[in-house]
């Protein structure tokens, strides 16, 4: 088909198309017929095609995204679900723990009360055991060595006030007999008198100046009360005291001097036939 420019006047152009110089036979006109035809229906199973790879695509998707958000979802309220029960089952442990631990605890208060008096109880047995004790060491020290009592006298009177010209000591008979019989030195401002009232290691002096006790049974009390502060306080730990050192310490008035082991070993023997 050619095509043809023609002037126009006023310096004006148009197309002119010029018509086939061949027309097509039926023949052609059913072939491009039949073209357009299968254009159509290739049009239209393009579109199917389109249509169904879209409902396949969209249906595939949405299988996949509610398998994955089932998925996903699953896996959150499990963990949520583990979190929140083992929460509940930590606290309703703990609970349960407490309400089975509380009488436990309340008979543990008990034991330990039970306990506290107990000791107590033992603390106060041991101190009248050792004072006992100490006692009879004491009377079987001063029936072996009766001039211990001299010496005990004179360590009171260096504690007692001003410088005495006459002093009286009183003394159990039995013990003035013995110190007689060991003939001690006894200074001449001493005078020793019997006095039945007095116990057995009792001793009483008198000057111008003032009265003072001197017996060994005050000098152990002094220590049993030591003895005993130390026993019976509650944050100290309780401990056996030797009464052959109770006794040791009456008779030395607090001095770290100590007898001999032989001397002891008489003491002991002696002390089973003192009664109390």
């Amino acid at each position: 088909m050619g095509e043809k420019i023609m002037r126009l006047p006023n310096n004006g152009y148009r197309i002119h198309r010029f018509p086939p110089l061949a027309q097509p036979t039926v023949e052609e006109q059913a072939q491009a017929a039949n073209g357009k035809e299968r254009q159509v229906d290739i049009q239209r199973q393009l579109e199917a095609g389109f249509k169904q790879g879209l409902s396949q695509g969209h249906d595939e998707g949405l299988r996949q995204g509610i398998e994955q958000g089932r998925q996903q979802g699953l896996a959150e309220g499990q963990k949520e679900g583990f979190q929140k029960g083992f929460m509940s089952g930590e606290q309703s442990g703990k609970q349960t723990f407490l309400d089975a631990a509380k009488p436990v605890n309340e008979l543990y208060q008990t034991l330990s009360r039970w306990q506290k008096e107990r000791e107590q109880q033992q603390r106060h047995i041991i101190c009248e055991l050792v004072q006992k004790v100490a006692q009879q060491v004491i009377r079987a020290e001063l029936t072996l060595m009766p001039q211990q009592i001299l010496s005990l006298v004179d360590e009171t009177l260096h504690a007692m006030p001003g410088k005495s010209e006459q002093v009286t000591v009183h003394l159990n008979p039995q013990d003035l007999e013995r110190i007689r019989n060991v003939n001690a030195e006894l200074p001449k401002e001493w005078r020793l008198v019997a006095n039945p009232e007095l116990p057995v290691g009792g001793c009483h002096l008198e000057t111008e100046h003032a009265e003072a006790d001197a017996s060994c049974d005050s000098r152990l009390e002094t220590c049993m009360d030591n003895v005993k502060q130390h026993l019976l306080d509650e944050n100290t730990t309780t401990s056996v005291t030797d009464p052959d050192i109770a006794a040791s310490v009456a008779l030395d008035g607090g001095s770290d001097s100590t007898t001999s082991d032989s001397r002891m070993s008489d003491s002991n023997s002696a002390a089973q036939g003192v009664s109390e």
